[in-house]
């Protein structure tokens, strides 16, 4: 009898189960629209902006290779002078050689699509940011699996905040490490080799946390000490110094409501109470057309930079995955030339000991 009924209650399952029909919402992307991307500073350029396409949401379309061309982009300030930008292709821009932005004057980006459509930003004006006073790490062990040990170090900053209302910042850093080698090779055969190619001069990898969105006001603590600000995390993987360079970003209170909505939306749980995903605006827009927006934000940032190496060799203890004696490398009789990217360098390194 208990066999029979299993049989019956497993029958019902099935049922149940198989009256299930699978649910398409069938959403279909809406059309794409252009992204701006891009930082006009106080530090020495050259700048880079960058036009492309979105994917609409739903869209399984790449959008690594939408890219906005033949287009014409140009920067002016209060008294109207201009700045023609250079194409490079594949929608990136850059500014000539010495032009830079200047703390206290306004300027706007001007865009011109090849078939006419003109947009704009909004004015924005580049306000100053204070030295960052203190750089500190703290150590936090995430598991223990003995005798090496997994954790990371949260880096934090002290910024003595002016006594000016309405003052707010975003951080970022980059980590530079010396590049061993500029390319490899394999050669083939009955045991194929991988050989790498030194760099034929100084060269430094970099890694840099894409799509961190680090923010803080002085909103409670105006003309007093911003403490303790999280700006970093960093991995316990190494004995050595780790060597970051932390940028300190002054905002508009325009831009810091525009990242602030970035980093809420990119970080929500997706649960059912969530705000559904939508088009952030920006200070970008058609000139005609104040409905037809263009996603992104031109930011105009005076910056800070403090160049820090953070200890890593007076814990006690050795890091999980860490080997001091690693296997030879088989190095090529020949060198390569470091080629510049986002991922490497032949810039040297502010305050970088060798």
């Amino acid at each position: 009898m208990k066999f029979l009924n299993r049989i019956l209650a497993a029958l019902v399952l099935f049922s149940l189960i198989a009256c299930v029909d699978v649910f398409d919402p069938k959403l279909v992307g809406g059309k794409p629209k252009i992204v701006f991307e891009g930082t006009l500073t106080n530090l020495v350029g050259p700048y880079f902006f960058q036009l492309s396409y979105s994917a609409g949401y739903n869209s399984q379309e790449s959008v690594f290779d939408k890219y906005v061309n033949a287009a014409k982009v140009w920067i002016t300030d209060e008294k109207s002078n201009r700045t023609d930008l250079i194409d490079m292709n594949k929608g990136q821009f850059s500014t000539p050689d010495g032009f830079k932005g200047e703390v206290g004057k306004t300027y706007q980006v001007h865009i011109r699509l090849s078939d006419g459509t003109s947009y704009e930003s909004e004015s924005e004006t580049m306000r100053m940011t204070p030295s960052i006073e203190k750089v500190y790490s703290e150590f936090k062990l995430t598991t223990t699996p003995r005798p090496k040990y997994r954790g990371v170090f949260n880096i934090y900053v002290d910024v003595k905040d002016p006594a000016t209302e309405g003052d707010f910042y975003r951080w970022k850093w980059v980590h530079y490490e010396r590049a061993n080698y500029c390319s490899q090779y394999t050669v083939t055969g009955d045991r194929p080799q991988i050989f790498y190619q030194k760099c034929c001069t100084d060269c430094w990898n970099t890694i840099s946390c894409l799509g961190c969105v680090v923010l803080a006001s002085d909103n409670l603590v105006n003309g007093n000490t911003l403490k303790k600000q999280f700006v970093a995390q960093i991995p316990f993987d190494n004995i050595t110094g780790y060597y970051m360079l932390i940028e300190q970003m002054s905002l508009s209170r325009k831009a810091y409501t525009f990242w602030r909505n970035v980093d809420q939306q990119a970080n929500n749980s997706g649960g059912i109470f969530d705000t559904a995903p939508a088009a952030i605006r920006g200070n970008l827009k058609n000139v005609n057309d104040d409905s037809d927006i263009i996603l992104g934000y031109f930011q105009v940032s005076a910056i800070e930079q403090k160049a820090v190496y953070i200890q890593r060799n007076n814990l006690g203890i050795v890091p999980f995955g860490f080997n001091l004696n690693e296997g030879s490398v088989n190095y090529a009789p020949n060198c390569e030339v470091c080629k510049e990217s986002p991922y490497r360098t032949a810039k040297r390194p502010l305050n970088w000991v060798d």
